[in-house]
């Protein structure tokens, strides 16, 4: 899979793919992530990308013209007709991400992302990408944070990248195929501070355990998340 993020900040971003399980990710080539440099696109030797709104207004907004210039480029050096690419825009306007679109994301040939940043993106970028796409009800300074959150969730579930893959069958949002958080967990000690760990972890019966953990997804998703339940 390829990823390339465009963005006006790259050493913002870059360096949130230098470690742990995406760095790795990465070295056993099972994904190729490049970070792009909106201002290599701009409309003069001084790096401008922006303008100011019509209309009036406070801010300034991200150049059509620019956006475009980054995603033909990108897009050329596709040689093969038949790769499934996506192009989304980071914006608090898009349709709210979740784990569901991880998944439909993860079985993509090629994703980019165009992280908005100040005011916004010139309305007419919509005309060349396939989704605007938030990762919360809540204004960022820029889209890095939630492009590089996309790209984190996107990558996990790519084959190989962990260790096991059983870990993506059994997680918050699909426990046994359904929408649900995950079950409690607990580790060594078996005792601290005079709380101990349930019995029935302790037992082996492993028919008990998945009964156990079941009940308790659905009653931390009903406390926490009962939104879920109603969906």
């Amino acid at each position: 899979m390829k990823i390339s993020i465009i963005t006006l900040f790259p050493k913002m971003i870059s360096g949130f793919f230098e470690e742990s399980i995406i760095k790795r990710a990465v070295e056993k080539k099972l994904v190729e992530i490049k970070v792009v440099n909106l201002r290599d696109f701009a409309i003069d030797d001084y790096g401008t990308v922006d303008d100011r709104p019509y209309g009036g207004g406070v801010g300034m907004v991200i150049r059509v013209d620019v956006v475009y210039k980054a995603i033909q480029n990108l897009k050329s050096k596709i040689s093969n007709p038949k790769v499934k690419t996506k192009i989304l825009l980071t914006s608090p306007r898009g349709r709210l991400f979740n784990q569901r679109k991880a998944e439909e994301y993860s079985k993509i040939d090629q994703l980019i992302i165009i992280a908005g940043h100040y005011e916004g993106v010139d309305e007419r970028v919509n005309e060349f990408i396939d989704e605007e796409v938030s990762i919360g009800d809540y204004v960022l300074t820029g889209g890095e944070i939630p492009a590089a959150a996309i790209v984190d969730s996107v990558v996990r579930l790519l084959p190989g990248v962990l260790k096991k893959d059983e870990a993506i069958k059994q997680e918050s949002f699909n426990i046994k195929g359904k929408k649900l958080l995950e079950y409690p967990q607990y580790t060594r000690p078996e005792e601290f501070k005079g709380i101990k760990v349930p019995k029935v972890l302790m037992g082996g019966n492993h028919k008990e355990i998945e009964k156990w953990r079941l009940d308790k997804s659905l009653q931390e998703t009903k406390k926490r998340r009962p939104d879920l339940i109603q969906k």
